[in-house]
């Protein structure tokens, strides 16, 4: 573990952009003295290392990049391959134009800087976010769903735990197995990492990655309830049954699975509708910088679709028919009007937003169900790929 702890800071992308903004070298981080050896370490590990990892050949249905856009990019800068990818598919042909945006990868230096002049760089807020059930337990109500906080061994009482007898576990536990299903995912979790839906269909357990997919050799949930008892299991059976799926022993957050408003066309998993917030100063107006919807097409596929019905241009290979029917039911659909559903996160996340201490920006990510939408989280640590590539989009729209 100490090992991890090590390696894992130099297998990171130092903060520093190379031929960017007409300049040889910038720095986004905090600039400290002491930060200095262990940056010249990650970038020699990225130079050396990294980029050699990536495959020589594009992924079938990708276009062959030129070298004179991958190796200012990819080498000499942190831009992943897949990344550039998508900038491509929306019409960046040069190194001068990429250069006008951050890689991915240095997401987290660039929200650094920004809160450096924030009271306490915005830390208490951000703590708060990261602690999923935290922000869950101070949300309204009205814009959350029943939630537990399982414990791996819980030593003492938890606000949001639960006792095993069975009398003692809440009703919507069982209602929801038997039918939409529950939803397990790390307490401290981010990027998708480790959700997965579960349901009881009277004799076994059905499991599906909401994000990805489960590993090939992933064990199915037999241990989660007994055959012998054919019984629905209860959270510390799913939640050892978790563990074993994700390899872990962390803390998950379990809540019934949500599904959007019925005003929206159909989509399995539910459509997730992200906005970003944003205030000037800690005492200043909160805004909606950017809002979007991420569809499921089926196979995996995710459509980033405005409220207004604009979608991102996808790279890779084309959708299949039934992928192409789906995302024009929903782009024709928000082309009308952007439904009550969906503007109805932009309110509660503001809202949100000003219950927080002093922060800057917050991704939230939400259901938009009805009669109220439903928060999944809130990110202060969000990547940046996707809000450059519809900031670019709009920049676009707005040229005469």
């Amino acid at each position: 573990m100490g090992f991890q702890r090590l390696i894992s800071p130099l297998a990171s992308p130092p903060p520093w952009r190379w031929l960017a903004g007409g300049r040889l070298w910038q720095r986004l981080g905090p600039a400290s003295l002491w930060r200095l050896p262990l940056e010249l370490l990650q970038q020699l590990h990225w130079w050396l290392i990294r980029p050699w990892r990536w495959p020589r050949r594009p992924p079938k249905g990708r276009p062959a990049l030129p070298w004179q856009l991958t190796l200012p990019a990819c080498w000499l800068n942190s831009y992943r391959p897949a990344e550039v990818s998508w900038w491509w598919a929306l019409g960046v042909r040069s190194w001068s134009q990429l250069a006008q945006y951050t890689p991915d990868s240095l997401a987290g230096a660039l929200h650094a800087k920004r809160r450096q002049p924030w009271p306490d760089q915005c830390r208490p807020a951000l703590q708060l976010l990261a602690d999923k059930a935290a922000l869950l337990a101070c949300t309204p109500e009205r814009w959350r769903a029943p939630f537990l906080l399982l414990q791996p061994q819980p030593s003492t009482p938890q606000p949001h735990g639960v006792v095993e007898g069975h009398s003692e576990i809440p009703a919507w536990w069982w209602e929801a197995l038997w039918a939409d299903g529950v939803v397990l995912k790390p307490q401290r979790g981010h990027a998708g990492r480790g959700v997965i839906r579960f349901r009881w269909t009277g004799s076994a357990l059905e499991q599906q990655a909401l994000f990805g997919q489960l590993p090939t050799d992933a064990p199915y949930a037999a241990e989660a309830a007994p055959a012998a008892d054919a019984e629905p299991p209860t959270p510390t059976q799913l939640l050892a049954h978790w563990h074993h799926l994700c390899r872990s022993d962390e803390p998950a957050l379990a809540a019934s699975y949500l599904c959007h408003s019925t005003e929206l066309p159909a989509a399995d998993p539910a459509v997730v509708v992200r906005v970003i917030t944003s205030r000037p100063s800690p005492g200043g107006p909160v805004a909606v910088r950017q809002a979007w919807l991420e569809v499921p097409l089926g196979q995996g596929a995710v459509a980033f679709i405005r409220a207004d019905g604009v979608s991102l241009p996808r790279p890779g290979k084309p959708l299949t028919a039934a992928q192409q029917e789906a995302l024009d039911r929903w782009t024709q659909q928000l082309q009308a009007d952007a439904p009550l559903c969906v503007r109805a996160c932009w309110d509660a996340a503001k809202a949100m937003h000003q219950r927080l201490p002093a922060m800057d920006q917050v991704a939230w990510d939400w259901i938009p169900a009805s009669p109220e939408p439903l928060l999944l989280e809130g990110n202060g640590g969000f990547g940046l790929l996707v809000p450059q590539l519809f900031a670019r989009l709009n920049a676009a729209d707005l040229r005469p």
